[in-house]
């Protein structure tokens, strides 16, 4: 069993308190600033570690930053590793700790919440996916810069949508270049919109609701209709393989090279 205090931290990527048998895992700002140095990520998949593996928490909350740009940092989040001289491996690495994070995310044995605002990302939409239960604030934008790059998001979304929608649905929803908390509640993405000043707040009420003895029926009810998690080690390497492909390709690397000479022209 992992002792209490190794559940809670505070760094520049993320801080995590615990309340009983609560634990919230709050995000930082600045992924883009911290993507390119993948032991800072380390770090947080190392606390997952000690989540998955504790005895002492039963739900986790995990709350991510407001984003003001949720397309806009995957685009730079790309470009910074094209640039790289080590673009292959950094790549790899990347996806390689994302497939790990996703996995242990759908198959850990706690109730999940995730709690998230403003300009997502469909990477980090992907990772409230993998959660039991998804709440967001009004005014919240889903964001999907794959589309834009012609290629699928990375993290499992193909995975969950499908399972969530029907495969057809979610075949058109991975190519919307953006949609609105809204259209996510009523496809049943997130399950209930707030006001995003109370959004922590909101999310402990639900949290609240999944204490023992519900906590063992909804962990009951995820292990039943949630993940295979072989089925979706084969999708992320999918993932993987697709998203390679078109960002090695030339077509890919003009276009963002123009956007890099563009971006530059505009100061």
């Amino acid at each position: 069993m992992e002792v209490a205090t190794s559940l809670v931290t505070d760094n520049e990527f993320f801080s995590s308190e615990r309340r009983d048998n609560l634990l919230i895992v709050r995000a930082k700002p600045h992924f883009v600033t911290h993507a390119r140095d993948l032991k800072k990520i380390d770090t947080f998949f190392d606390h997952l570690e000690i989540i998955a593996h504790t005895d002492q928490v039963s739900v986790v909350i995990f709350v991510g930053p407001y984003q003001p740009s949720g397309a806009g940092d995957t685009l730079k989040f790309f470009d910074d590793f094209l640039t790289s001289r080590r673009e292959d491996f950094l790549i790899q690495r990347l996806f390689n700790l994302v497939n790990n994070y996703t996995v242990t995310m759908a198959g850990l044995n706690k109730v999940t919440i995730h709690a998230n605002s403003g300009h997502v990302s469909f990477f980090h939409l992907n990772g409230a996916l993998a959660c039991d239960y998804r709440i967001v604030g009004e005014g919240t934008v889903f964001e999907n810069a794959f589309a834009e790059l012609g290629t699928v998001p990375k993290g499992g979304g193909g995975y969950f949508l499908s399972r969530l929608l029907g495969g057809g649905k979610a075949g058109d929803v991975l190519q919307w270049p953006r949609f609105s908390a809204e259209e996510a509640l009523d496809l049943g993405i997130v399950d209930k919109i707030v006001p995003a000043a109370r959004l922590e707040e909101e999310a402990i009420k639900v949290a609240n609701n999944y204490r023992e003895p519900q906590v063992s029926t909804m962990l009951a009810i995820r292990k039943l209709l949630k993940s295979n998690l072989d089925d979706l080690r084969r999708s992320l390497e999918l993932e993987d393989l697709l998203i390679l492909n078109r960002v090695n390709s030339l077509e890919f690397k003009k276009a963002m090279a123009e956007r890099r000479a563009a971006r530059q022209a505009a100061g």
